[in-house]
């Protein structure tokens, strides 16, 4: 019985030892490509928010000229 356990022990120990496979190899090149795909997003997604806050600049600007011409034309503006 020990002895069986040990050679267990051995060959466990052993196959840690051998190689990459070809397997591992792809499963690394999956692995690297699901990084490079997630920081492309992240990357525009920091682009798409970017666009965003320039559009709300773009809005409050062109609103409060709005409101200024209404304010000089005598206009009521709801607020």
């Amino acid at each position: 019985m020990l002895k069986r356990v040990a050679l267990f022990l051995v060959v466990i120990a052993a196959s840690g030892c051998l190689p990459a496979t070809e397997r591992d190899f792809q499963m690394a090149q999956t692995v690297t490509e699901m990084s490079d795909a997630v920081n492309e997003i992240r990357q525009l997604s920091y682009e798409l928010q970017d666009r965003v806050d320039s559009l709300t600049t773009v809005v409050a600007k062109r609103d409060t000229v709005i409101r200024q011409l209404a304010n000089l034309a005598g206009v009521q503006m709801p607020p």
